[in-house]
């Protein structure tokens, strides 16, 4: 995984955890593999990251924090 800050554009390479989606009236569906979100927050203790991904319209398709071995993601901007 890159070296990562808050609000840096990542694209998700890999979810090593299955996700349990429940609709909770923020997200619309589970996060998937490929898919480009931005860190919202970097978690120090216990660490993890707050991933939101949003359509082309702005509205958000999942918020989601992880755990750092829950998930492999790059740095695409």
């Amino acid at each position: 995984m890159s070296p990562a800050r808050p609000y840096d554009v990542v694209r998700i390479t890999e979810l090593r955890q299955p996700i349990d989606f429940q609709p909770d009236g923020i997200s619309v569906r589970a996060p998937r593999v490929g898919d480009v979100a931005t860190i919202v927050e970097i978690y120090r203790n216990p660490p993890g990251f707050e991933l939101e991904c949003s359509g082309r319209d702005g509205v958000t398709t999942w918020l989601w924090a992880f755990a750092p071995q829950d998930i492999g993601f790059e740095v695409v901007e």
